[in-house]
């Protein structure tokens, strides 16, 4: 036991009142039967004299949800301990909450003995129970030598599901909704994905969000990683596996209303629907924030959006490969805190396969009526195409970030068959974008510029106001 101590050092023979560095630990929420994060507290001795602790434990054994490491030694209760004079000892706290009511509060506490002197820190933590959704097989994709083959982790849900709001999923690998399977997602539901999971709509599948319309941009579905301690609440891309976030297979349809989706890699990746079709992703009155790629990935597909907001991603808001877009009073912003060099809204009708050939897909729409896209690049809206297949786009009553005299000359904002009424490089002036909140504040450009034609397709904003006959530009209607 004396062989902590240093040449000399005198252990002191009575109790010493120790010094910590917090009186209370207090553990991030967690999932029941999912650990924490790790915790430190310190062990301060604050006298010339060595200090032998000769109990450090949990209060309650065992039995308690947390665990703990000092010194290199785990709990639940560690004996002699040497603490030098003057020194400090730091003692690392984790907790596992079991599964129990929908939430629960934890608490214990390390109590610390010393020569008859007895201390303790509090122990807190908050935990939820929720559904779990496993996977059950492994789809291996093979790949070529060198490369290791890739494996992908599923489950398959029930034909006809139904995720409530009574406590939150929590998905690792993918849930898959099979052909003919539906998936309906009720108001007020909370999803929670791991690292490199997500939701794989198949061919014939069909996933509904709020489809009855009964929740609000206000008090939205939640769609995020499933790290629930406050600094990871705006960090990109922490879920999202091969197929990106929610993948839309093609013969597959995505209905998302009233939503926010956050914090992953590629938020949704929609696959290609045949010409005439209808839209396979539709989006109303939502929020997508943080997005370390594209949040919106659509590969020839049809999409369809209304009084949304895209905000922050780390390449595109919006990646249109191809097929089918229109949006209608969106709002598309990326302050991205990472350097990028992409536009927010991309428009494409190629793209290179490789080998450094072109292969194209022709874009036959993309409409934008009373829109927001801005950002910090230059330009905010990119176009890559040729003659080789059709390309066409109008946008009308929007406020743009885009170069007025583009080289090579790729498009013209004087062409009112392209650009009409819209306005350019000016501020949207949002209320506090930091904080999510994409409002219009009083001295924005965007302010009545709207025209009649897409604020008659969507009459009400997404927080369900009625729109002027001089409506703002954007999803959310100065009030």
């Amino acid at each position: 036991m004396l062989s902590g101590c240093k040449p000399n050092e005198i252990v002191a023979t009575q109790g010493v009142t120790l010094h910590f560095s917090a009186d209370t630990v207090y553990l991030d929420t967690v999932f029941s039967t999912v650990g924490s994060s790790t915790r430190t507290v310190r062990i301060i001795n604050p006298t010339n004299e060595a200090v032998l602790l000769n109990r450090v434990a949990l209060g309650r054994g065992s039995e308690s949800p947390f665990r703990f490491n000092i010194d290199g030694r785990e709990g639940p209760e560690v004996q002699d301990l040497i603490l030098p004079a003057g020194d400090s000892l730091w003692i690392f706290v984790e907790v596992t909450a079991p599964s129990g009511g929908i939430e629960m509060l934890h608490t214990d506490s390390l109590v610390i003995r010393n020569q008859g002197t007895v201390q303790s820190i509090d122990l807190v933590s908050l935990a939820w129970d929720a559904h779990f959704h496993f996977p059950t097989n492994t789809l291996i994709i093979p790949q070529p030598a060198p490369y290791a083959d890739l494996r992908l982790p599923y489950s398959i849900l029930p034909a006809q599901s139904t995720w409530t709001d009574d406590k939150p999923h929590v998905v690792y690998g993918y849930v898959v909704v099979d052909s003919g399977g539906t998936l309906d997602v009720l108001a007020g539901a909370r999803i929670h994905f791991h690292a490199q999971s997500g939701l794989w709509i198949a061919s014939g599948g069909q996933v509904q969000f709020d489809e009855a319309d009964v929740g609000s941009y206000a008090l939205p579905i939640r769609i995020e990683a499933d790290r629930l301690e406050p600094f990871y609440d705006d960090i990109a891309g922490q879920w999202g596996g091969l197929l990106g976030g929610i993948f839309v297979q093609r013969g597959a349809e995505l209905h998302m209303n009233n939503t926010w989706m956050k914090n992953g890699s590629v938020g949704i990746r929609c696959d290609s629907v045949p010409e005439g079709a209808p839209a396979n992703v539709v989006i109303k009155n939502s929020l997508f924030t943080d997005f370390s790629r594209a949040t919106i990935y659509s590969g020839f597909g049809h999409v369809r959006l209304e009084n949304s907001v895209i905000a922050h991603a780390g390449l595109y808001g919006l990646y249109a490969l191809g097929g089918r877009v229109s949006a209608d009073h969106c709002t598309f912003h990326n302050q991205f805190p990472a350097a990028r060099s992409t536009p927010t809204v991309g428009l494409f009708n190629r793209y290179d396969d490789g080998t450094g050939t072109y292969r194209y897909r022709a874009l036959n729409e993309a409409h934008f009526g009373n829109c927001i896209i801005t950002g910090t690049q230059e330009s905010e809206v990119g176009f890559g195409y040729d003659a080789q297949a059709p390309f066409e786009y109008f946008f009308e009553g929007c406020l743009l970030k885009l170069k007025t005299n583009p080289i090579p000359a790729t498009y013209n904002v004087q062409d009112v068959n392209f650009f009409d009424q819209c306005i350019l490089n000016a501020a949207p002036q949002f209320i506090l974008p930091e904080s999510r909140n994409f409002a219009l504040d009083s001295a924005s450009a965007a302010l009545g510029i709207g025209l009649s034609g897409p604020a008659g397709r969507v009459p009400m904003d997404a927080m369900g106001m009625l729109r002027p006959s001089s409506p703002d530009a954007g999803a959310l209607e100065r009030l």
